[in-house]
């Protein structure tokens, strides 16, 4: 079988770790880089470098940011010809990693999240940060990794975020004001269909954000079967099938999820886990291609 990933972030590791595996469970593998997304139409002739050519028997859809639309719509294309894709639902969500969607659909679904307000307007950042109350998190709606996250300690430091969003404030739709949660523990939950694994997420000195690829460590954490139960009501909330829960649970046991990573890694939890997750990823993938 020939196995293509389609991605515009082909350094991630999880992508040469989906090779690794593929090779080895005697696969054709590659990568197609979009990265660098551009076409030409020329006498009804749609040429676009790494689709228009490509003879596959499976697409897995993952890391795309950019053209998500266009992109979708091209493998929707390959499918209507035959193509078996494995995408997580992004073809069916409205093209959406949003996190600004994701959080009213978990709120409808009476799932906790930590107070959280969100602006198209710079001027009113100060009213709400009152009613959140300092520190509070300012974070981009389109990122993931701990990138784009910002721990506001007071209105001071409000003041010079919001001059550096700029004077007319357009930028502003791009992020979420949330409430800080003090945590006992930090816990990135990874769901692929029925197999779930758990890590705790200990960040390193100085830095207020756990995740692994910010050099935070990381370490087995046994799951109850309350928090399992919240990791996969999060998930399904979001209908995807692949995704990483983020869940915050407080000295006093409270639980919020913080948000679902629609483009979970998870080479810091086969480290934590000493499990192949790779392997279950790419036999998921397979298995639920359509």
């Amino acid at each position: 079988m020939k196995i293509t990933l389609i991605t515009t972030k082909p350094d991630l590791i999880e992508g040469k770790r989906l090779q690794e595996e593929a090779l080895k469970a005697g696969h054709e593998f590659e990568i197609r880089d979009l990265s660098r997304f551009g076409y030409t139409i020329d006498n009804q002739v749609l040429e676009i470098p790494g689709l228009t050519d490509l003879k596959t028997d499976v697409v897995i859809l993952r890391g795309v940011f950019v053209s998500i639309k266009t992109i979708c719509t091209l493998v929707s294309d390959l499918r209507k010809k035959g193509v078996k894709v494995f995408d997580n639902n992004l073809l069916s969500s409205n093209y959406s990693i949003d996190k600004v969607n994701d959080l009213v659909k978990l709120s409808l679904a009476k799932i906790e999240i930590p107070k959280t307000c969100y602006t198209r307007d710079i001027l009113e950042y100060p009213k709400l940060a009152a009613k959140i109350g300092y520190p509070l998190i300012i974070k981009l709606v389109r990122t993931g990794k701990g990138a784009g996250v910002y721990k506001i300690e007071s209105e001071e430091d409000l003041n010079e975020f919001v001059k550096s969003v700029g004077p007319n404030g357009k930028e502003a739709k791009n992020y979420l004001l949330q409430e800080y949660i003090p945590y006992q523990y930090d816990l990135r939950i990874l769901v692929i269909g029925e197999k779930l694994f758990a890590m705790r997420r200990i960040p390193g000195e100085g830095e207020f954000r756990a995740n692994f690829s910010l050099g935070g460590s990381v370490e087995p954490f046994d799951l109850d079967a309350e928090g399992k139960e919240l990791a996969k009501k999060a998930l399904n909330t979001i209908d995807i099938s692949v995704g990483g829960v983020d869940i915050l649970i407080t000295a006093d046991n409270k639980r919020y999820i913080l948000e679902v990573n629609h483009t979970a890694g998870w080479v810091g939890m086969e480290k934590a886990t000493g499990e192949n997750i790779t392997k279950i990823y790419l036999d998921h993938a397979i298995a639920n291609t359509k």
